[in-house]
């Protein structure tokens, strides 16, 4: 059995991020197991599967052809890619098998260290607001120590002044 290498770019194609969780749909299982997209549709109906697990796992959705025909496909959740794919065998079938575990795997790493990364910025962020506001809270209460205060020292200041010039005047 050859080792399929892919690229960051490969896993992409693969598997898609779909409100947040990857998946990937029954148009990929088709062109990369080298199935007609029928027969993959057919495999997926007759799942023995849970009513629970296939509301879980499997999403029916459409896509427009060639034909500018719109034609059933799925979306499906890894567990749901599985269930599916056990099924298929052969050489082919197991490089492609390990192939979109590898790409679901890394889709899943990807979306949980932008989620971590989200989480840091959000952290930052919350971090640097409170200090500002600290600031700002401290700011607003000197200003308005400055407030009360400044008239009395300007006062003293204006007769300290006075006083001196006629200290000055005196001598």
């Amino acid at each position: 059995m050859t080792d399929l290498v892919l690229t960051e770019e490969d896993y992409r194609e693969l598997v898609k991020c779909n409100d947040g969780k990857p998946t990937t749909d029954s148009l990929r299982i088709a062109e990369r197991f080298g199935k007609r997209h029928d027969t993959v549709l057919r495999s997926i109906d007759n799942l023995k599967c849970s009513a629970a697990f296939r509301l879980r796992n499997f999403a029916e959705s459409s896509y427009i052809n060639d034909q500018s025909k719109p034609q059933r496909m799925f979306t499906m959740t890894k567990d749901g890619y599985m269930f599916l794919v056990m099924g298929f065998t052969g050489e082919k079938a197991a490089i492609w098998k390990e192939a979109f575990i590898d790409a679901f795997n890394w889709m899943t790493d990807e979306l949980q260290t932008r989620s971590l990364s989200y989480e840091q910025m959000r952290n930052h962020l919350m971090l640097e607001y409170q200090q500002e506001r600290g600031i700002a809270s401290f700011a607003g209460k000197t200003l308005r120590r400055w407030q009360i205060k400044k008239p009395g020292l300007e006062g003293k200041i204006l007769a300290i002044q006075h006083d001196g010039q006629h200290t000055l005047q005196l001598n």
